[in-house]
């Protein structure tokens, strides 16, 4: 089995980031803002309903586009394996 070389190249940089991570000191890893710490502290008002709900968006967000690709991607392998005679007819007329 030949293992294509984007494979190869995306499992190299995901070892090299898995290593440099753990030369990373634990303090670094959880810090944020300070200054956004500072506003939201406190008292809930609508400023810091609207940060949070809007950090959740931004972190939703990658998640829905790698999933629809994902199903996209899922779906359309379905359908060829359902209908395999769409293949071949477009192959015969080539």
């Amino acid at each position: 089995m030949r293992v294509a070389p984007l494979a190869v190249l995306a499992l190299a940089l995901s070892a090299v980031f898995a290593a440099l991570g753990g030369f990373v000191p634990e303090t670094a890893l959880a810090q944020g803002c300070a200054m956004c710490k500072t506003a939201l502290d406190g008292p809930v008002d609508p400023l810091t309903e609207a940060f949070n709900v809007s950090s959740l968006f931004l972190m939703a967000t990658p998640y829905t586009v790698v999933g629809t690709v994902g199903a996209w991607i899922y779906i359309a392998s379905r359908r060829r394996q359902r209908h395999p005679e769409h293949d071949d007819a477009a192959h015969e007329h080539e």
